[in-house]
């Protein structure tokens, strides 16, 4: 191999490892995105749920309904 080929193979070795790192970071942060996304769906969730018992906690209780069964 000659000397100047030896320069060339390590820009060429450097320029994959950051295009790999360059990948990896990618997928990392999308990961991470999904992640927050999901997380915040959640407690959004969760939230509402909240809200929702609260409001029908506070519902008066529903008397029984008289029916008139004398069609028979």
């Amino acid at each position: 191999m000659h000397r100047w080929n030896r320069g060339f193979l390590l820009v060429d070795s450097l320029l994959s490892v950051f295009i790999v790192a360059s990948i990896c970071l990618f997928c990392f942060s999308i990961y991470q995105a999904i992640d927050k996304y999901a997380q915040g769906y959640k407690q959004f969730q969760k939230r509402t749920n909240e809200t929702y018992e609260h409001i029908l906690n506070q519902l008066p209780d529903c008397e029984a309904c008289q029916t008139d069964e004398s069609d028979s």
